[in-house]
């Protein structure tokens, strides 16, 4: 679990370091990307034994977005994106939140979706928690994150 933690922020950071250094990060053939984005949101929802398989689905995800033009995911694949932070999976949730992050200010639409997770997710004890991943999609979006707290006074397993 907690190298999946650990290539998650490795991710998020080079892919920060490559859309800074490369001024545009996007793929040509972004249909292409988007069929693979629409593809990934399925295997994610899919309803496998082993959550392994649906966290690298999200894991593609994250990629995806980092190297697709937000400007053509349209809303309806936008909407089934962020409706997978319902998820109830921490390792799901931190991909998904990553991959709303690189879509940027076109995302701002899922803010009031990760700051109502954020809270729960301050409250988790572990490496495995998408605490990180929320904050820094929610910079990349354009919003403001609260400072960490745990609403329930409590730290949660």
């Amino acid at each position: 679990m907690c190298t999946c933690w650990s290539r998650l922020f490795i991710f998020l950071l080079c892919g920060t370091l490559t859309v800074f250094l490369s001024g545009n990060a996007h793929a040509t053939g972004d249909s292409m990307l988007i069929n693979q984005l629409k593809d990934s949101i399925t295997k994610v929802r899919a309803d496998v034994p082993s959550s392994i398989v649906r966290s690298e689905a999200a894991e593609q995800l994250a990629d995806i977005a980092r190297r697709i033009d937000p400007k053509k995911v349209d809303d309806k694949t936008f909407a089934d994106l962020v409706s997978l932070l319902d998820i109830p999976d921490e390792s799901i949730r931190g991909w998904v939140a990553g991959a709303i992050g690189f879509l940027g200010p076109r995302a701002r639409p899922a803010a009031p979706a990760l700051l109502k997770l954020l809270p729960e997710a301050d409250c988790l004890l572990g490496d495995v928690t998408s605490a990180g991943a929320i904050r820094l999609a929610l910079k990349r979006i354009g919003v403001d994150p609260p400072p960490p707290t745990c609403s329930t006074g409590r730290w949660h397993q």
